[in-house]
């Protein structure tokens, strides 16, 4: 009886949609490592984001924005729980198993992505940063904040939150639509390929169940882009 209590009660998942417009306006003009301006000839460049915060509270409020919150808009919009959000172990074999396939294709797609001027303009988003081992392994540590709560959202929260809705196939087009609009302002590159990994990573997370093995391969991609940056 509880449990068809809580499906009765909880059950505006399409209202999470609006969840994720809200955090990820918030995560882009608020709590930028960098800065999003206008240019005009006749104005020139004008910033339309908030001063630049430190790279380590940047990646601190991606966890927040992009993880935590979400993750619980979703639990009262949908009564699902974490596992069922896509943030358990799920197939755990399955999910090695495509790990063992997608690390060593993510360290490829840094390397070639670290070769384009425009990515080399971005990354590592910290500009002090150096390839010295004792600087880079902490900073890439804390990147995984950041790209969790990035999978926790669009291949989590969004992904697993609207499937039973809308269907898993509408769910992981809606999830990675979303995903390309927050690439926005990032280089092009980056942008455009954002749509066939989003619906790649959400296709993996469905059949494993977890959004985690496809955030670690995700999380390899960043840093092996910028380990590459850095040695160019």
């Amino acid at each position: 009886m509880t449990k068809v209590r809580d499906r009765a009660t909880g059950c505006m998942p399409e209202l999470l949609v609006l969840v994720a417009l809200l955090v990820l306006v918030a995560f882009y003009y608020l709590t930028r490592a960098d800065a999003i301006g206008s240019y005009t000839p006749a104005r020139g460049w004008y910033v339309t984001t908030a001063r630049p915060l430190p790279p380590t509270l940047h990646f601190v409020a991606a966890a927040l924005l992009l993880g935590a919150l979400p993750v619980l808009a979703a639990r009262r919009l949908t009564g699902l729980g974490l596992a069922q959000l896509g943030m358990g172990f799920g197939r755990w074999r399955a999910g090695l198993a495509w790990m063992a396939v997608g690390i060593p294709l993510a360290v490829v797609a840094g390397k070639i992505s670290s070769l384009s001027p425009a990515m080399q303009s971005v990354y590592p988003l910290d500009p002090t940063m150096s390839g010295a081992l004792s600087r880079f392994a902490p900073y890439a540590l804390l990147q995984f904040l950041y790209y969790g709560a990035w999978e926790v959202l669009f291949r989590g929260v969004l992904l697993f939150g609207l499937k039973e809705r809308f269907g898993a196939g509408t769910a992981n087009v809606l999830q990675t639509a979303l995903s390309v609009v927050a690439h926005f302002g990032r280089p092009f590159m980056e942008t455009l390929g954002a749509a066939p990994a989003g619906l790649v990573f959400g296709f993996v997370s469905l059949r494993v169940r977890s959004l985690w093995y496809v955030a670690l391969i995700h999380w390899v991609v960043g840093v092996s882009l910028d380990w590459f940056s850095l040695a160019t």
